[in-house]
C-alpha cells in the first residue's frame, strides 16, 4: 500500500514538473500550412490552428505560457524585416515570402490563444 502511494506522488510530480517545464521554456518555432496549404508560416512550437478567419489571420492554441508565446514571437519577428507601412510597422519573412502585420497573444486558464494577422507576399496592409 505504502508503495502505491509513493509511485502515485512520483507521478504526480513528474507531472507538475512537466507541466511548469511546457509553460515557460522556450521551445522555438515550427512551420504552419495556412491557407489550404499555400503557404506557410512560422509559429511558436507546440501549438496548433485553432481558426483560419478573414482568409489572411489564424489563431493557434498551445499548453505553454502567455510570456513564452510572446517572448518566442517577438524574437520571430525580429528576425525579419522590418518595413514602414503607413506609420506602422509590419515584418516580411523572406523565407517564406509572408508578411505579418500583427499578433497578439491572450492566456487564460490552461490554455494560451495568439493571432497573426499576415498576409502573402511583401504587402502593406
Amino acid at each position: 500500500m505504502k508503495k502505491n502511494i509513493i509511485v502515485i506522488l512520483l507521478i504526480l510530480v513528474i507531472l507538475i514538473i512537466g507541466f511548469v517545464c511546457i509553460k515557460v521554456i522556450p521551445f522555438g518555432t515550427k512551420e504552419a500550412m495556412m491557407g489550404a496549404n499555400i503557404t506557410r508560416i512560422e509559429v511558436p512550437s507546440l501549438s496548433s490552428l485553432e481558426d483560419e478567419c478573414c482568409t489572411y489571420e489564424a489563431t493557434f492554441k498551445t499548453l505553454r505560457g502567455k510570456k513564452s508565446i510572446q517572448k518566442e514571437l517577438d524574437q520571430m519577428v525580429d528576425n525579419y524585416m522590418k518595413i514602414d507601412c503607413n506609420g506602422k510597422t509590419v515584418y516580411y519573412d523572406i523565407d517564406h515570402n509572408v508578411t505579418i502585420f500583427d499578433y497578439e497573444v491572450e492566456g487564460s486558464g490552461l490554455f494560451t490563444t495568439f493571432t497573426i494577422k499576415y498576409n502573402i507576399g511583401q504587402t502593406c496592409e
